[in-house]
C-alpha cells in the first residue's frame, strides 16, 4: 500500500508555527502553502464584528474589491482594520 495524503485547514488571524519537515500527528509535513483569502459581502462583516453595515463600508473603503452596490472584502485585510485600535492622546508619563 502507497503513502496516502491528508490535508488539513487550519483558519486562524495569524499563520501557524508549523515548519517543514516536522513530525506532526504521525506524519511528516511536506507542503505548506496558503489558500486565496475568500471575499466577503459588508453584511457578512457586520454580523461577524458586530457593526453597521455603513459602518463597514465607511472603515473599509479603502479596500473595497466590489461594485458601489456590492462591496467585497478580503477577509483578512477587513480584519486587521476592524480590529486596530487607535490610540488617541498624550502617553502617560509615568
Amino acid at each position: 500500500m502507497g503513502i496516502l495524503k491528508y490535508a488539513i485547514i487550519i483558519e486562524a488571524d495569524t499563520p501557524p508555527h508549523i515548519l517543514l519537515g516536522q513530525n506532526l500527528g504521525g506524519g511528516i509535513v511536506k507542503e505548506l502553502k496558503e489558500l486565496e483569502a475568500e471575499l466577503l459581502s459588508a453584511s457578512q462583516l457586520a454580523k461577524k464584528y458586530n457593526f453597521s453595515v455603513d459602518v463597514i463600508r465607511d472603515r473599509l473603503v479603502s479596500i473595497n474589491q466590489g461594485t458601489k452596490g456590492k462591496a467585497l472584502y478580503n477577509s483578512r485585510l477587513a480584519h486587521e482594520l476592524l480590529t486596530a485600535r487607535n490610540k488617541r492622546g498624550r502617553p502617560r508619563a509615568n
